[in-house]
């Protein structure tokens, strides 16, 4: 059997392979022991799902489990985006929060995140703590207090007040903007649609429908995955299209004209609305795959930065001691001040929104600006499938030999960066002050990520190309 492990944003295994009701149960234990060792029992806890394959038959089971430890839980009543369920912990001052996803993995995974009470990424040594209490007791079940104790509650009327309270509706609603919104068939649902209702803006939605299997198409908002969404925009004539991935914490843009935004250029954007249009004021965190451009920015405006390995927990813990402005991740994740310490693709969505409508420009006008002041951006990224059993081995081996220079740029600085339970990302700084190359190794997939920046699209490629040499020569 194999272990059940809490990786960079939770527990995620293959259904019916790993993730079984039986596991399941066993986790939910956990997580009731959790709660009374932390003497949080006497709280709620909210539990949510996404659209997966028996995800509401999973999170029934696990509220089960956890009413059955005399704890009160409180069951969504529908698909839930994580955002929803962070913010309804934090909001009801509950114990903490589960939501059954595997976020923007494959289909054929399903998973378990853990919300602390205070709303946001399950933090290291939170998740080593309910993985010590795995199998230490029997998991209980009683079919009378699971009964007393589970109410099933729809938890969006509280959540979208507080979106009301963040973003000026009204003035998005006045520009009239023409907005295609795409679900991937997740979580998202038609919730920008039911904000936006009254307002003057046209809304198309697309792949809304629950589906387990999402179209055939893994639920992450990267071009590849969003064809339907560029044809629907230009096709239609709409201003921007939205995306969001299969638990709505992610979030994906496209131009009028059908070009994906990259989230380095999205970051960079919010920052510059948060800052100049709504006056708040903070310090900046990404994670290491961020591209210079976030630092560019913030450096202008005079805002700390920080940061840090990948996996929004990291971005979280920082949110949790220090005031900041904005986390963000290369992969679409972003988190607010002002909300929850947790990513949130509608309320990013609605950011941007937000900034056309304010500034009256579009969304190309606003990169344009972007581009002209803080100069051009070359990154790409590459995920290679790797099933061999030594995969958290290739990055230390790397860090025990690295290269002294990379495609004819000189090495200035190595930096590591601990997984769960081993370094699991290394990243080369050139000496170039512009270029980088990453690699990783995913916690919660069988793959093996390489990342680059660069002052060309040839370098870009040529510094993936030897990322993928290093990996070889480690393994």
């Amino acid at each position: 059997m194999k272990r059940i492990i809490f990786g960079t944003d939770g527990w995620r295994g293959v259904i019916a392979q790993e993730f079984t009701f039986d596991n399941v149960k066993v986790v939910a234990q956990a997580v009731a022991d959790y709660l009374k060792t932390k003497s949080l029992d006497q709280k709620d806890l909210i539990v949510g799902y996404d659209t997966r394959f028996l995800s509401d038959m999973f999170a029934r089971s696990f509220a089960e489990v956890v009413a059955s430890n005399d704890i009160q839980v409180r069951l969504a009543s529908k698909p839930t985006p994580t955002p929803i369920v962070s913010f309804t912990v934090k909001n009801r001052n509950a114990g903490g929060g589960v939501v059954i996803t595997a976020s923007h993995n494959p289909s054929m995974y399903n998973g378990i995140k853990f919300k602390p009470e205070y709303g946001g990424s399950a933090l290291t040594q939170i998740t080593k703590e309910i993985e010590s209490l795995l199998y230490r007791n029997p998991v209980k079940y009683d079919e009378e207090k699971a009964k007393r104790y589970v109410r099933e509650v729809d938890f969006e009327a509280d959540y979208l007040n507080r979106i009301k309270s963040l973003v000026d509706l009204q003035l998005i609603g006045e520009a009239g903007f023409k907005i295609v919104v795409d679900a991937m068939h997740g979580a998202g649902d038609r919730i920008i649609e039911r904000l936006l209702s009254t307002t003057k803006c046209q809304l198309k939605n697309i792949r809304f429908k629950p589906d387990p299997t999402f179209g055939g198409v893994k639920p992450e908002p990267i071009p590849q995955n969003l064809q339907p969404l560029i044809d629907t925009v230009v096709e239609w004539g709409a201003d921007i299209g939205l995306a969001t991935d299969g638990d709505a914490d992610r979030f994906g843009l496209i131009t009028s004209k059908g070009e994906f935004v990259s989230p380095h250029e999205a970051l960079a954007l919010f920052i510059l609305h948060l800052y100049h249009n709504k006056g708040w004021r903070g310090g900046v965190v990404k994670t290491a795959s961020v591209c210079n451009i976030v630092p560019r920015v913030a450096e202008k405006l005079g805002l700390p930065l920080y940061e840090t390995a990948v996996g929004f927990k990291n971005i979280c813990e920082l949110m949790l001691k220090e005031d900041i402005l904005i986390g963000g991740e290369e992969s679409g994740g972003a988190g607010f001040k002002n909300h929850v310490p947790e990513r949130d693709g509608i309320l990013a969505s609605l950011f941007i929104l937000e900034m056309m409508a304010i500034e009256e420009k579009s969304i190309n006008d606003l990169l344009k600006d972007l581009k002209d002041e803080f100069g051009e951006m070359h990154y790409d990224r590459i995920d290679l499938t790797y099933d061999k059993p030594n995969r958290m081995e290739l990055i230390p081996n790397m860090q025990s030999n690295p290269p002294r220079q990379v495609c004819g740029l000189k090495v200035k600085k190595v930096s590591t960066y601990r997984g769960v339970e081993v370094i699991n990302g290394i990243k080369f700084h050139f000496a170039d002050q512009r270029s980088w190359l990453l690699i990783r190794a995913s916690e919660t997939e069988l793959i093996m990520r390489v990342y680059a920046e660069a002052t060309s699209d040839d370098m870009v490629q040529r510094l993936l190309r030897e990322g993928q040499r290093l990996l070889k020569k480690s393994g």
